[in-house]
């Protein structure tokens, strides 16, 4: 079971203000056993950026919900990855694009074992396009409500990383300086990495948004996340259509990345996922037959019934002790 953890943006800010720096645990509680290694903490950069630096192995899986309406969020991730999911969207954030997102809330899935090393930096949207100077007519159009609206977009701009915004995150990352020098190093290093994000984007021809379709030799990364939203939804799993489009793929890709990660269809996999998931209520015994068939999806006793013996050979009732409906 993963640990859920959850951060507000606005508290974050507010503490930033009397803290220059803020380590994890004083927003998660006690993470220790969570976030293993070197650094896992948030500094202010001024009144309206943070700067989130990571440097951890994830000692256990962990849930992440996000609330950060307003802020733009410039993710540069060295290694690692994680799954994050918007509303009905899921994206793989890695080391492959730079990603530029503004969603006002969002949830992050990390797994144990985890290496992660990056930067994330957090800037308030109005502040961000005025100290900037940005053009938003250079921004391709589909992309201008992660600028121009407070809400933002369900979809992050994705970059390719100039090796120069790599090179100023390794540093960050490897900054040996004590207190004062260090909190200077660091707000240099962002406002380099901004820079040269914003002369980017004002260049398109130098660095184009790419697509959201996974890079070729990504399709198990899409898998795993597809994966995720069944296991997150078994009362309500979409068909694999729906699937397919929110993780950005077309049916037959995902399809064939089902086969051949878990030797099953789409549709096989969330039909075990649910047949587990109701075996375990019925083990426990404290619902009706009914009620655990709600849980995993299904509208009526019957249907419910039906599925249940087609998977296990016998009916639901069979061998257990249940309450009455």
């Amino acid at each position: 079971m993963a640990k859920q953890l959850e951060l507000n943006f606005a508290d974050l800010q507010s503490g930033l203000l009397v803290q220059r720096v803020v380590n994890s645990d004083v927003f998660f509680g006690s993470v220790q056993d969570i976030f293993l290694g070197r650094e896992h903490q948030y500094r202010r950069i001024d009144d309206f950026t943070f700067l989130h630096v990571m440097d951890f192995r994830a000692g256990l899986p962990y849930s992440l919900r996000i609330i950060r309406e307003n802020f733009i969020c410039f993710q540069i991730i060295i290694s690692g990855e994680y799954v994050r999911t918007t509303e009905d969207r899921v994206d793989v954030v890695n080391s492959a694009t730079l990603q530029i997102s503004n969603f006002p809330r969002s949830i992050s899935d990390t797994t144990d074992g985890t290496v992660m090393r990056g930067v994330l930096i957090a800037i308030h949207r109005e502040y961000f396009n005025e100290y900037f100077g940005l053009n938003l007519t250079r921004i391709p159009v589909g992309y201008r409500p992660i600028f121009s609206s407070r809400i933002g977009m369900m979809q992050a701009l994705k970059m390719k990383t100039p090796s120069s915004v790599l090179i100023a995150a390794e540093q960050i990352l490897s900054c040996k300086f004590s207190e004062p020098l260090r909190g200077l190093f660091l707000s240099s290093k962002v406002a380099e990495i901004l820079c040269e994000i914003v002369h980017r984007m004002h260049n398109p021809q130098t660095s184009k948004a790419i697509a959201n379709n996974p890079p070729r030799g990504r399709i198990d990364h899409i898998v795993e996340a597809a994966a995720a939203i069944y296991r997150r939804e078994l009362n309500r799993p979409p068909s694999v259509e729906q699937l397919a489009a929110r993780v950005g793929v077309n049916r037959n890709s995902l399809a064939n990345g089902f086969q051949s990660m878990f030797g099953k269809t789409p549709h096989g996999f969330q039909s075990e996922l649910r047949m587990s998931e109701a075996q375990r209520l019925l083990r426990e015994g404290n619902l009706s037959v009914s009620e655990i068939g709600r849980r995993v999806g299904y509208s009526g006793y019957a249907s419910f019934s039906r599925a249940f013996h087609d998977h296990f050979g016998h009916s639901p009732s069979r061998g257990y002790s249940l309450t009455s409906d």
